[in-house]
């Protein structure tokens, strides 16, 4: 690389279509006003996404791309962290498109705050009109959706389709959980709530940049009740599995009349998956 990187940016790609991937690619291609080294880790071998990596890259996007092991999310998320050179470290869905802005909004911000972790906008995107359900904020919640203005400030969490960590602040705590995340299908998460509860733990903050957006695009199928409620399940067994009690909304704004009727509907398939996490470790 004959250029000296501001920071990192990383995707993985499991099982996503090309169409869907090279979206995402475009994307972080046109940033503006930032020099970042992207690793595309691809969990499977595909030329035309290897050679668009190669006629894309420039000197201030380096869109490095490499097969890995097709093993989980948090398995990709640690092999970035592995290779990664720079302090900062941005990381991006496979399914999110970035503003031209998003790299060089989340890069400004960090360095001035001396955040460990950070946290961008992401709006949704349907492919399909979202129904009733979709009007709950609890249910916006399991599309990885974010929307808390357009200014910087201090939250607990942050969500995984658009964060960074500072690697060199939260040093031995820079690793994500690969019992969590999402493996073969299951649509496990929690991995980053974790790494936030960690940094919180240890005294460093975690922020929120409402000017470094993406949009996050919902599939037709992801819109369907029963893709719903398998999100759901699977969001009581990664709560089993990171301890604690069942806590089905983030807490980060009250419950309004949509969320509870999504909660009457969704919550016994978030019970029967913390429960069933929870036989699997007795």
């Amino acid at each position: 690389m004959s250029f000296s990187p501001d920071v990192s940016i990383t995707l993985t790609r499991y099982a996503e279509p090309n169409w869907l991937f090279l979206e995402t690619l475009e994307s972080l291609a046109q940033q503006k006003n930032i020099r970042a080294h992207a690793f595309v880790l691809d969990q499977q071998n595909n030329e035309e996404i290897r050679t668009f990596c190669q006629q894309h890259s420039s000197d201030s996007i380096y869109l490095d791309y490499q097969v890995i092991p097709a093993k989980s999310l948090s398995y990709a998320r640690n092999e970035a962290i592995r290779q990664c050179q720079t302090d900062l470290l941005f990381y991006i869905d496979t399914d999110a498109v970035a503003e031209p802005n998003w790299a060089q909004r989340l890069y400004a911000e960090m360095t001035k705050t001396q955040a460990a972790i950070a946290g961008g906008k992401i709006i949704p995107k349907w492919h399909k009109s979202p129904g009733l359900l979709q009007k709950s904020r609890f249910v916006l919640d399991q599309y990885s959706m974010l929307n808390l203005g357009d200014t910087t400030f201090k939250v607990k969490k942050v969500i995984g389709a658009n964060f960074a960590i500072n690697k060199t602040l939260l040093g031995d705590l820079a690793h994500f959980d690969e019992e969590l995340g999402r493996q073969n299908g299951k649509l496990l998460g929690g991995e980053e709530t974790q790494l936030c509860s960690d940094a919180n733990d240890n005294g460093l903050d975690v922020i929120y940049v409402g000017s470094a957006a993406v949009q996050h695009q919902v599939m037709p199928e992801r819109v369907s009740f029963k893709w719903i409620s398998k999100r759901i399940y699977y969001g009581g067994y990664s709560r089993a599995l990171r301890g604690g009690k069942p806590e089905p909304s983030n807490g980060s704004e009250k419950l309004g009349g949509w969320d509870y009727f999504a909660l009457v509907l969704l919550m016994p398939f978030y019970v029967w998956g913390y429960s069933q996490a929870k036989m699997s470790k007795s």
